[in-house]
């Protein structure tokens, strides 16, 4: 989208407009998903960590647990706070896009606004992981934010102009937010420091101590995560270079997987978006602003992708790790999906894929839709049925302990039940495995709810944990006349640990 001249015309207005729709339809799609589909299990993880404030997890870094616990404190426990954050976060996404609209089409910010939104909204891979109270939309906003005071940084150093560390400080904070919410933010640092090598005005930088002391304070900012590793035995690092992959480190190399990796990520992205994307990396920048951003998303989305690639290949990568890649281009896309048709096929491809999430996750599986069974997103229904009928044998057989066979479960459970004593009894490494002290619970009852995504030895587990598992109920969820999951629950009599 190239800036106009003078007043927008009619047709510009029609274009707003429609535009304006297709961002109220994606936010109104939104908030039906947190009116009515419960939390799902990383969700509720997430907030217990929140409820149990600690220097950093098992899973990620600590600051959006920190950041759930205030949201509890000011909002209360219950569904809404649960994801309430995101829209702040997501508030704060849009505000940077509007800045850069400013400097991209100072004569039509509204427009090039409105299209950057549409763009970013449509794109499921950012619709998806910032629908829900996930790190990912912290992050998002942290990274992008922290772009933006980069940017003007570098705008500043080099015109000449005063007072332009302070943004270089504000940039190295927010980039140690955002590495302080999930470890892919590191990927940010790393393109920044490509976008000082590749451009020549700001290579001088490399001789101000300014940039290391900046360097040295995001780095520093890690400090509780380091900690906490070092206390745990490096357990989180453990568990994302081993344990999630089998737990033996790096595998034979698997060529093929950069392949399923980056085709992966161009169907989340959006298809449509890849031949801007090429149209971007080649097409000459209109304004200097534009050019200097340029240079720097493409400098985050090489280092993200090139590593996570080669990370494929060994260990084993998931798409959305390589969400920081697209966070500073996606504002650009939105100017090289040049005519009407490619834009409203992108719109219409992400609008699409959006109402698909929404009646996954709050009306009712796909899978089950289609005829089959899909216990991964069945499993987030029917809470308010599963937490009376537990609700209901704890009153009936009196335990010590509640408890789950998957930390999902466990979360959920204890999120619906407005507990944080429910604990996992799980074969897979997780949070829990940190506050649960098997000394205390020796020799207690427990309520412990399981169900159909169990596999037989997690039961069998389960089974070796008590002197005595006895079923006491089973709980059928029911969507529109059809079970969709099956809960279980189960008396277990004597703690002890597996022989």
């Amino acid at each position: 989208m190239t800036a106009a001249t003078g007043a927008e015309s009619s047709t510009e207005q029609g274009s707003v407009l429609a535009l304006q729709i297709v961002v109220a339809v994606f936010l109104a799609l939104r908030l039906y998903m947190h009116l009515n589909g419960d939390p799902l299990g990383d969700e509720t993880y997430y907030w217990l960590w929140g409820q149990k404030l600690g220097p950093s997890y098992f899973d990620h870094p600590p600051l959006h647990a920190w950041l759930l616990r205030l949201v509890e404190t000011v909002f209360g426990w219950n569904q809404i706070s649960v994801r309430i954050l995101t829209w702040f976060t997501l508030a704060g996404t849009l505000w940077v896009f509007w800045l850069w609209s400013l400097r991209l089409a100072p004569s039509a910010p509204r427009a090039c606004f409105w299209r950057a939104a549409a763009v970013y909204l449509a794109s499921p891979l950012f619709f998806a992981l910032t629908l829900v109270s996930y790190n990912d939309h912290l992050l998002v906003f942290l990274c992008l934010a922290s772009a933006h005071a980069f940017l003007v940084f570098s705008e500043r150093w080099e015109a000449g102009a005063g007072e332009h560390f302070r943004w270089l400080y504000l940039g190295a904070f927010l980039l140690g937010l955002a590495v302080l919410t999930k470890y892919n933010g590191i990927f940010l640092g790393l393109g920044l420091g490509f976008f000082v090598l590749l451009r020549p005005k700001l290579r001088p930088l490399l001789k101000s101590p300014h940039l290391y002391l900046a360097a040295a304070f995001a780095i520093a900012m890690q400090a509780p995560v380091f900690y906490w590793n070092f206390t745990e035995g490096f357990a989180s690092y453990n568990f994302h270079f081993a344990e999630r992959w089998g737990g033996g480190g790096a595998r034979p190399a698997n060529w093929l997987a950069p392949v399923y990796f980056l085709l992966t990520t161009a169907i989340f992205l959006s298809p449509v978006l890849i031949w801007p994307l090429f149209k971007l990396l080649f097409t000459p920048a209109d304004t200097a602003f534009e050019a200097r951003t340029k240079q720097l998303a493409i400098s985050i989305l090489g280092v993200s992708t090139i590593v996570l690639c080669a990370i494929s290949i060994w260990l084993g990568a998931y798409f959305y790790w390589n969400i920081v890649a697209f966070i500073a281009v996606m504002p650009l896309l939105a100017r090289h999906l040049g005519s009407r048709i490619q834009l409203w096929l992108h719109l219409s491809f992400g609008l699409v894929g959006a109402l698909l999430i929404v009646v996954n996750f709050s009306v009712m599986p796909l899978g089950v839709l289609l005829g089959g069974r899909e216990g991964g997103s069945a499993v987030n229904f029917g809470w308010q049925e599963v937490t009376a009928a537990v609700r209901a044998s704890a009153e009936a057989h009196p335990a010590d302990f509640i408890g789950a066979t998957r930390y999902s479960t466990a979360s959920q459970l204890g999120f619906q039940l407005h507990r944080t004593d429910v604990i996992a009894i799980s074969l897979d490494h997780d949070q829990f495995d940190r506050w649960f002290d098997p000394e205390f619970y020796k020799g207690k009852n427990a309520i412990i709810l399981a169900d159909d995504n169990d596999p037989p030895d997690g039961i069998d587990y389960l089974r070796a944990h008590f002197q005595a598992l006895t079923l006491l109920d089973e709980v059928p969820v029911v969507r529109f006349g059809r079970t969709i999951h099956n809960f279980q629950i189960y008396l277990g009599r004597g703690y002890r640990e597996a022989p």
